[in-house]
């Protein structure tokens, strides 16, 4: 992930369970502390892993 996203609120995956963050510091938090990745950009990864093969 490259960037903070400047609107939210943002679902985020820890991989089972999908969960909404509603601020920046929720997000940093999400991603940089518990390592939890945006919905979205798991959706672009697995669609590029699923499109090479």
């Amino acid at each position: 992930m490259s960037a903070i996203p400047t609107e939210y609120p943002v679902t985020m995956t820890d991989g089972v369970n999908d969960y909404i963050v509603s601020s920046a510091s929720e997000y940093v938090n999400a991603v940089f502390k518990l390592g939890h990745a945006e919905k979205a950009e798991v959706a672009k990864t697995l669609q590029r892993r699923v499109s090479k093969s």
